[in-house]
């Protein structure tokens, strides 16, 4: 048998053992993740301790390199007369990786949500809910405005990336004190080489699972970078869908003894909540601005401002892609990182109690 049929054989194959495995996923979630989740959290954790070491994302270093290889494997092939080999091989490869993915953290996606997990009760909610939330968070985040570190310009002044990595891994630490669930076994987070790139690609973290590692570009609006950064350490946790890691992320950041973080948590839920009743009743949205700190006024001011340098076609166009990957795992597109609020309000509610 010729060796590209042979490649194409392997790549059916892990391409129908890809598709039973999401099929098993979504017909038995309670018993596939009786075990697959703990297996998933148990595999970053060892992926990110071997290369824990390195002060920036090995996947960024390898991804160049598979990038680097296809032109060059291209032109070796066309002057040995064998392109049709290397499609097949490079077919095989892609859905290998397709495979790993998914068989190593893509599933999470189909898992029991926190709410499920957690015990908290997630439901539809009236927009008087929203509102009032969204007035609390305002209030929260409004108090802390008025208690982090500014410099004479009146911005947030945000120690470096490394002690920003450290003051996530304690929030996760506090917070894994109430619930093991969110015991982590990876700490840090790594800042993007090409972070400028990923700005402009409107993406301000991203997990990769193949080698475990967390990363933030430190182009992120630096008030928003704790959360960001406890946003991602949440997809180590084994946890995929972004409303959720949204919600981790605010529950890490209220657990920091760090006032940077506190605030920068209730900050996001705040913006979170607002954006969500001004698409209900923009005018009860504007009114919330009436009881926020000039802190607050100022400093999302600021963040518009900050994110508009990297608005554009390139950031149109990934964010397409993203989208596309969300909607292949039963996720509603970007709209499900704004999905969140229905956590935000239930946790508000449930503090009520």
């Amino acid at each position: 048998m010729f060796k590209p049929a042979r490649r194409l054989i392997g790549a059916g194959v892990l391409a129908a053992l890809t598709a039973a495995v999401v099929l098993l996923a979504r017909l038995l979630p309670d018993f596939w993740f009786s075990f697959y989740t703990d297996f998933s959290r148990k595999a970053m954790g060892i992926l990110g301790t071997v290369w824990g070491w390195c002060p920036f994302p090995v996947w960024e270093i390898l991804l160049a390199l598979l990038v680097l290889s296809v032109p060059v494997g291209l032109i070796i092939a066309i002057k040995k007369r064998q392109v049709l080999g290397w499609l097949a091989a490079l077919l095989e490869a892609l859905v290998l990786l397709v495979f790993l993915f998914v068989g190593l953290w893509g599933l999470n996606h189909f898992a029991p949500t926190i709410g499920e997990q957690t015990g908290l009760e997630v439901g539809e909610y009236t927009t008087d809910q929203l509102k009032a939330a969204a007035a609390y968070y305002a209030d929260q985040a409004s108090y802390y405005s008025t208690e982090v570190e500014r410099d004479e310009k009146g911005d947030v002044i945000v120690p470096e990336f490394s002690a920003l990595s450290d003051g996530a891994a304690a929030a996760y630490g506090r917070l894994a004190e109430y619930n093991d669930r969110f015991d982590l076994s990876i700490s840090r987070v790594k800042p993007l080489l090409v972070s400028k790139a990923f700005a402009y690609m409107g993406t301000t973290g991203i997990f990769v699972c193949y080698t475990g590692e967390a990363g933030v570009s430190t182009e992120t609006y630096p008030l928003s970078q704790p959360y960001t950064i406890c946003h991602e350490l949440g997809h180590s946790l084994a946890v995929a869908r972004e409303n959720e890691c949204n919600y981790l992320a605010f529950l890490a950041c209220r657990a920091s003894e760090d006032k940077l973080f506190r605030y920068s948590g209730y900050y996001n839920a705040f913006i979170f909540c607002y954006n969500a009743l001004y698409a209900e009743s923009p005018s009860a949205a504007l009114s919330l601005w009436d009881r926020c700190s000039e802190e607050i006024i100022h400093d999302s001011n600021v963040h518009v401002e900050h994110n508009k340098q990297y608005e554009g076609k390139v950031q149109k166009a990934a964010q397409a892609v993203n989208d596309a990957y969300l909607k292949t795992f039963d996720e509603p597109g970007v709209k499900s990182y704004g999905l969140v609020v229905d956590y935000l309000i239930a946790e508000y509610l449930n503090a009520q109690q």
